[in-house]
């Protein structure tokens, strides 16, 4: 084991936890690339009020808008069971999709690829301001069809036929379900992907991407499932994506092994159970 290796163990310590500690919050609000955590809170606002004060504590800035261009073209595998979801519904004649927290409509550029897309689609993007501005003007000379809108109001999911969830849940100020409860028509297909979900604890931690720190809510995966069926909605497909994972130091009870992904149905059809869903999308815990 190298000198690193071995210091690093020694830090695991009881007696120098509290060192550790020191060390790993220093590095924390100084580090400037990547995904790193930091703590277990009860609320959003109790992680927003955790927030160290050098650092930016919101997600709306041109920094975070100027993300994820490569994702217009180029796809990752956790995108290919909301592709293939995305596609089958196209094919059934769903044609109105809503895409909460879509950033610059990165979805609707990359799963056009496969299409194509029918020439009455309708895909709304609904994010950050500064986000849907830089969306907008990406529009202007890259949405040839025309056929991506952004829209300031959330509410506006109301009536259509799919909503998407691509990565956005856990940034969320709000409570997901709550929110979906006060739509008069909720969309009767829900995809939610990339979401960072915990066999049993519910909880928000801190993730600093350097040019932001920000709360970030990881579901308890039982809770979640259980707050969309009380909506009326059942899992039909789940999956695990491998290649992403949060790691809190000092708390790794909390850890996330592999985000969770489902396809939700809400309508009198023939459903599996979300604990089957579950069980064979082979999860972790």
């Amino acid at each position: 084991m190298s000198l690193r290796g071995i210091a690093l163990e020694t830090l695991k310590l009881p007696t120098f936890a509290p060192l550790a500690r020191h060390l790993y919050d220093r590095f924390f609000e100084r580090q400037q690339r990547g995904n790193h955590y930091r703590g277990v809170y009860a609320s959003h606002a109790e992680a927003l009020r955790a927030v160290p004060a050098c650092l930016r504590h919101s997600y709306d800035n041109e920094d975070a808008a100027a993300q994820y261009r490569e994702r217009t073209w180029r796809l990752t595998t956790s995108d290919y069971p909301v592709l293939y979801w995305v596609l089958r519904l196209l094919d059934g004649g769903q044609r109105r999709i809503f895409d909460l927290g879509g950033h610059i409509g990165v979805a609707y550029y990359a799963f056009q690829r496969f299409g194509p897309f029918p020439g009455d689609l309708r895909w709304s993007v609904s994010d950050l301001p500064t986000t849907m501005a830089a969306g907008r003007a990406w529009a202007a000379t890259h949405d040839a069809f025309g056929r991506l809108a952004f829209v300031d109001d959330k509410g506006e999911a109301d009536g259509q036929d799919l909503l998407l969830v691509l990565g956005a849940l856990q940034y969320f100020d709000f409570g997901f379900a709550a929110w979906l409860a006060t739509l008069r028509a909720p969309p009767p297909h829900l995809i939610v992907s990339l979401a960072p979900m915990h066999p049993s604890l519910d909880f928000h931690t801190l993730q600093n991407m350097g040019f932001a720190c920000v709360p970030y809510h990881i579901h308890a995966r039982p809770v979640f499932l259980q707050s969309m069926a009380d909506l009326g909605y059942r899992a039909v497909d789940a999956w695990c994506s491998e290649e992403r994972e949060c790691r809190i130091p000092f708390a790794h009870d909390h850890d996330v092994e592999g985000y969770s992904g489902f396809y939700l149905r809400r309508d009198s059809g023939t459903f599996h159970e979300s604990a089957t869903a579950n069980d064979k999308a082979g999860f972790p815990g």
